[in-house]
């Protein structure tokens, strides 16, 4: 079975530890974290995700500190990046399934953008 779960953590980095914890405890297969304030794609945080036998998929907030949103994963399962959008409005990754043919999104509005909606993604 795939456990899935999601945080808004406001903070992957000082956070990692328990995250990983939680993970682990729960056996999470897939993890939605929005609010994770990574800067970029290798660092000491994602170093520590990987680890602990999982992957990381994630994004920015483009100007800005804070934001971000990602996908932590078990390194086991087949995912596969379809897109990584980060507007003015809304933040948002996609990624597939392979083996079961199931996209997951995550989507995060930008508390200033509420004007904006309805949005095709």
């Amino acid at each position: 079975s795939i456990n899935c779960a999601s945080w808004n953590v406001r903070s992957l980095n000082n956070k990692v530890e328990n995250v990983m914890n939680f993970l682990e405890d729960y056996n999470i297969s897939i993890f939605f974290v929005t609010e994770t304030w990574l800067t970029d794609q290798n660092n000491n945080t994602t170093a520590r995700i990987k680890d602990r036998g999982y992957k990381v998929y994630h994004t920015n907030r483009n100007g800005k500190a804070g934001g971000g949103v990602g996908i932590i994963y078990k390194s086991s399962i087949n995912l596969v990046k379809v897109f990584v959008n980060s507007e003015t409005s809304f933040e948002a990754i996609n990624a597939k399934l392979k083996l079961l043919m199931v996209h997951c999104l995550l989507f995060m509005r930008l508390s200033s953008s509420w004007t904006t909606w309805p949005l095709s993604v």
